[in-house]
């Protein structure tokens, strides 16, 4: 599903995992939990250590058929 950015605070409140209040004009957006905030940085290592595994095996793979 492709989300506007200008419609993401509304998918994290439907999730439960934002919320947003007024604050006079001023529209406030806030994570449920600060926790939330170190999920893109978890998820990049998590697929830097996938991805550098991988590239490792399929090079590995490589130069083992070269050898054969």
């Amino acid at each position: 599903m492709k989300v506007s950015q200008s419609q993401q605070p509304a998918v994290l409140r439907r999730a439960g995992t934002g919320s947003s209040w007024r604050e006079g004009t001023l529209v406030v957006y806030a994570l449920s939990t600060p926790d939330m905030a170190d999920l893109p940085a978890a998820g990049r290592r998590i697929l830097s250590t996938i991805l550098t595994a991988r590239d490792g095996l399929r090079e590995r793979l490589r130069v083992e058929g070269v050898a054969r």
